[in-house]
């Protein structure tokens, strides 16, 4: 339940797989950036806020069910207010929604893993808009698409930034053998977006705090082009996605019996290949029904 101190009335919550940052809007009284995982951080957080520090108010950067899983039972058990991106919070209202983010699953799975990650918006972070007040403080929208359709980072009123997903730190990139970009080259420009940034301390969701955020936002766009490209090795023209993912799988050894995370690894596979897609690297060829990939030549 300890809380590190970032700077000013800017803290930080460990929770078992991110940190969510605390803005303090007056003495013991705080706004929470992100909720962490349903099973996992509930009970750390009920702790939190039932004995040390009351809760005014909750933003969340993205839907997804490790940043949003205790949002709605916060919500209802403090009866505080809500922000999030407009595309985020559509996502959040419901089941059938969160497919938006979890394509690979069906209706009955969505319905089954997600309810405890819905919840209804208060305020509503709209495109365009650079600030927004919660709980009596104003915080500084920082626009970072690509991880998801609408993830936002927020800047607190001390200047310190919350990347949520943007930006891994040094271990998590070691250990990552799929990352996740919903869309990658928008995902490219959030990170270099921050190599411009002049806050004065930046907190990454997993799971770090920095001064400076140059070295890793580098290191962070070199690592999805060396992804890429690792991808890419391992296609033989007219496979299948099913055969290249399998292919991929078996080279990085990425095992799973789950449904929930197969869905991801798909899903994270198939926006690689739209990016390549994009960028001409290869081409997607279509007989009757199916659909095979074949590098382009230079």
């Amino acid at each position: 339940m300890a809380l590190q101190h970032v700077k000013g009335n800017t803290w930080v919550y460990e929770g078992s797989t991110a940190l969510m940052p605390l803005y303090m809007v007056k003495e013991n009284e705080a706004v929470i950036i992100d909720t962490g995982f349903a099973k996992t951080d509930r009970e750390g957080l009920t702790k939190l806020f039932d004995e040390a520090v009351t809760l005014r108010g909750i933003i969340c950067t993205h839907a997804h069910f490790d940043h949003s899983g205790n949002v709605r039972y916060l919500q209802e058990r403090y009866g505080v207010p809500v922000a999030a991106h407009i595309i985020e919070a559509g996502i959040a209202t419901n089941t059938e929604s969160y497919r938006a983010n979890y394509i690979g699953l069906t209706y009955g799975k969505t319905s089954e893993l997600f309810p405890e990650e819905c919840f209804t918006a208060d305020v509503l972070i709209r495109p365009g808009d650079t600030t927004f007040t919660l709980a009596g403080a104003e915080f500084t929208v920082l626009p970072l698409p690509g991880h998801s359709a609408g993830h936002t980072g927020i800047i607190t009123p001390d200047n310190v930034a919350y990347v949520g997903d943007t930006i891994l730190d040094e271990a998590e990139i070691s250990g990552a053998k799929l990352p996740t970009s919903m869309f990658v080259q928008r995902d490219l420009e959030s990170k270099a977006s921050l190599l411009h940034s002049t806050c004065d301390a930046y907190i990454l969701a997993h799971k770090s705090v920095v001064e400076n955020i140059v070295p890793l936002a580098e290191k962070n766009i070199a690592f999805l082009y060396e992804k890429r490209d690792e991808i890419l090795s391992c296609l033989t023209d007219g496979m299948t996605l099913a055969q290249w993912l399998d292919v991929f799988c078996q080279k990085v050894n990425i095992r799973t019996r789950s449904t929930l995370k197969f869905s991801i690894i798909e899903r994270n596979f198939s926006n690689f290949v739209a990016w390549m897609t994009d960028d001409h690297l290869i081409e997607e060829r279509r007989e009757y029904c199916a659909k095979t990939y074949y590098r382009v030549e230079n």
